[in-house]
């Protein structure tokens, strides 16, 4: 499920209003449950939050990337039990993002076309586009005909024979079939890199290639096995990410 992503409110809101501020996300995290069945979650490739009301996973035990709006209760007072984590938190809301696993490129371009798509996509510059704690999380734009239709989006490996961190960012519009000019919509998908080589400690570059509605884009990150960070500053929020975009 994806779920709606808007940064800043108006200055002018009156204090004794309802605090807005807890609609919108505050974090991107990986929800993880440890080997002695504790739930918690993972802010960036070295924060640990222990949430105060939330005492099972919420999806099942599985590990999922998720948006967030969570209040710091400040450093996590351990118990002598368990984990050690870095920060308490109290979750006010959280909505898993959907996480997919990396996919094999068949063998060529052609092959590929007809497996993952071909129809064009967009990587939108924003806070929640980031490579961290083993995941690329990707915030997107594409054409929809029938918004209630699902859609495919894959990273595929295999793309570059002599580089396995060179992948290809693919939408595939499935039976949605419709005349250009249809709805532009917004989305976020996680691709847990887990497949992919160990990198034994050394920062390479990761390259995504992808068809844009401008034509074949490509985007690097530095990457890292283990401590995987995106490369560069992050811009701010500038769109919104829309709700209940079906995807497969």
């Amino acid at each position: 499920m994806l779920a709606a992503a808007i940064l800043g409110l108006s200055s002018c809101l009156k204090d004794n209003g309802p605090d807005y501020s807890m609609m919108y996300p505050n974090a991107l995290v990986t929800c993880k449950t440890s080997e002695g069945g504790e739930f918690y979650l993972q802010l960036d490739d070295k924060t640990t939050l222990k949430p105060l009301n939330v005492q099972a996973s919420p999806f099942k035990g599985k590990q999922v990337r998720a948006l967030t709006n969570f209040t710091d209760k400040g450093p996590y007072e351990h118990a002598g039990t368990g984990m050690k984590f870095d920060r308490a938190v109290e979750v006010n809301w959280i909505d898993s993002v959907r996480t997919k696993s990396v996919v094999q490129s068949k063998g060529d371009r052609v092959q590929d076309d007809e497996a993952y798509g071909t129809a064009p996509i967009e990587i939108i510059d924003n806070w929640v586009t980031v490579l961290e704690d083993g995941y690329l999380t990707l915030a997107f734009c594409a054409d929809w005909g029938n918004p209630h239709e699902p859609h495919a989006v894959n990273l595929v490996t295999g793309a570059d024979a002599e580089d396995p961190y060179y992948l290809e960012f693919r939408h595939d519009t499935l039976k949605d079939k419709f005349n250009m000019g249809g709805i532009n919509m917004n989305g976020i998908v996680a691709f847990d890199l887990s497949a992919l080589p160990d990198t034994g400690g050394k920062t390479v570059k990761m390259t995504i290639r992808y068809l844009s509605f401008r034509g074949e884009r490509k985007v690097t990150f530095d990457y890292c096995s283990g401590e995987a960070s995106e490369s560069g500053s992050q811009t701010k929020l500038l769109s919104s990410v829309s709700t209940d975009l079906p995807l497969n």
